[in-house]
C-alpha cells in the first residue's frame, strides 16, 4: 500500500499501488462523538468527585489556595486512590495545623529563612510513596517563587504560551525548564534526587505528564467539574499578561493507566509507549469529537476504570452495556464482531501510570 497523504475533510484518501481506485479511510476517532458524549454525560458529574483528587480544590475558596492544593493533590496522584487521598489529607492537616494556619500564608512563608525552617519542621515524617516531605518542600519553594516573581504559578505558564499554540507543550517545558533551574539553586541535593525528578517529567523528554497534564485540565476547563482557574475571566488571570488565559483546546489528555488503556481498546492509539507522543496522538482523535475541548472526557473516561467499569478482561455483563462498546475494538472483537469505525488493530498490554 502507498499513502498518499490527501486528506479531505476528517477522512483520509487511500490510493492502491498499481491502481487507480481510491477509498476513504476514516481516521481514528472519527465518528466517535455520540459514543463519547454519552460517557462524558453519564459521569462527568460533581457527584464523582469522591473518587478523584480534585475534590480538595473545592474545599477551598481562595484562588490561590485552590492553585496550591491543585499542584499538590495532582502531583500526588499516583499509585492507590485510597493513598492518594491520605496523603493529600496529611499534608494539607500539616500545613492547618503549621503556625500559618493556611495553605497560602505558608506558601508564601517559604521566601523567608524562619517561615522555610517552621515549613521543613511541619513536613518531618510526610511520605507518600517514594517521595518525602524533602520533595514537597523544595516543590512549594518552587510555587512561592513563581508567585513572587510572576503573580502566580498560571501567570508563569501563561508567559511561555501563545494564542496560536495548538496546545501546551511548549509552555509545558518552559515551565518545568525554569522550575529545574530554580531547585537547583535552591537545593542542589534534593533537585538531583530520582523521586523530586518525577515532579518535573517533561514533555521533552517524552513523558505523557499525566499528573501535569491533569493539572492543567482542572486549570483550562470550566464547568461543573473543573474549576478553570487558568480561563479568561478568573480571579488568577487578571494577573496574566496582555490579557491572555488557557484556552480549553490547547490541553493535553493526560494518559494514565485508565486512560492510556480505553484509548488503546478504542484505537485512537496503537503505541506501545504511552508518552508525549501518545498523548498528542489520543488528543488530536478526541479533537475530532470536540474541536475546541478536546479533553472534556478525561475525567468520565478515567472514571470507567478507576470505578472498575472497564477491565482488563473481557466481562460480557460489563461490556455488553458499556456506551462505547460499538466503537471498542477490543470488546467487538472479543464478541466476535467488527467496530463500527475503521481503526488499527489495538495490543492487549498493560498499561501505566506516570
Amino acid at each position: 500500500m502507498s499513502h498518499e497523504g490527501e486528506e479531505s475533510g476528517k477522512e483520509t484518501k487511500v490510493k492502491k499501488a498499481g491502481s487507480s481506485k481510491t477509498r476513504t479511510q476514516k481516521l481514528p476517532g472519527q465518528g466517535f462523538a455520540p459514543f463519547l458524549d454519552g460517557v462524558f454525560e453519564r459521569y462527568h458529574r460533581p457527584e464523582r468527585l469522591g473518587s478523584d483528587p480534585l475534590e480538595f480544590v473545592y474545599r477551598s475558596s481562595r484562588p490561590f489556595e485552590q492553585e496550591a492544593i491543585a499542584l499538590i493533590a495532582a502531583q500526588l496522584a499516583y499509585g492507590n486512590v485510597v493513598q492518594i487521598r491520605k496523603s493529600i489529607e496529611d499534608f494539607l492537616g500539616r500545613v492547618m495545623r503549621s503556625e500559618s494556619g493556611r495553605l497560602e500564608l505558608w506558601v508564601r512563608s517559604l521566601g523567608h529563612p524562619p517561615g522555610l525552617k517552621r515549613a521543613a519542621q511541619d513536613l518531618q515524617g510526610f511520605v507518600h510513596r517514594f517521595h518525602q516531605g524533602k520533595d514537597v518542600l523544595l516543590l512549594f519553594r518552587l510555587l512561592e517563587r513563581s508567585w513572587r516573581e510572576h503573580g502566580s504559578l498560571g501567570a508563569h505558564f501563561i508567559r511561555g504560551l501563545t494564542q496560536s499554540d495548538v496546545d501546551i507543550t511548549h509552555a509545558l517545558d518552559s515551565l518545568l525548564s525554569d522550575w529545574k533551574a530554580w531547585a537547583a539553586e535552591l537545593d542542589l541535593e534534593v533537585a538531583r534526587s530520582r523521586s523530586f525528578g518525577h515532579f518535573l517529567s517533561a514533555p521533552a523528554q517524552g513523558s505523557c505528564c499525566k499528573r501535569w497534564c491533569m493539572f492543567l485540565r482542572w486549570m483550562g476547563r470550566k464547568d461543573r467539574v473543573d474549576p478553570g482557574l487558568w480561563t479568561a475571566g478568573s480571579a488568577l488571570a487578571q494577573r496574566f499578561p496582555d490579557g491572555k488565559a488557557l484556552q480549553a483546546h490547547q490541553l493535553v489528555i493526560p494518559l494514565d493507566t485508565h486512560t492510556g488503556r480505553i484509548s488503546r481498546y478504542l484505537g485512537l492509539t496503537s503505541r506501545k509507549n504511552l508518552g508525549w507522543a501518545a498523548a498528542l496522538e489520543v488528543t488530536a482523535a478526541l479533537r475530532l469529537s470536540s474541536q475546541e475541548d478536546p479533553v472534556r472526557y478525561d475525567f468520565a473516561l478515567a472514571r470507567l476504570g478507576i470505578l472498575d467499569l472497564c477491565q482488563k478482561r473481557f466481562r460480557v455483563e460489563i461490556c455488553q452495556e458499556c456506551q462505547l462498546q460499538p466503537v471498542c475494538i477490543f470488546a467487538r472483537s472479543e464478541m466476535g464482531q467488527s467496530p463500527r469505525s475503521q481503526t488499527p488493530p489495538v495490543r492487549r498490554i498493560r498499561g501505566r501510570s506516570s
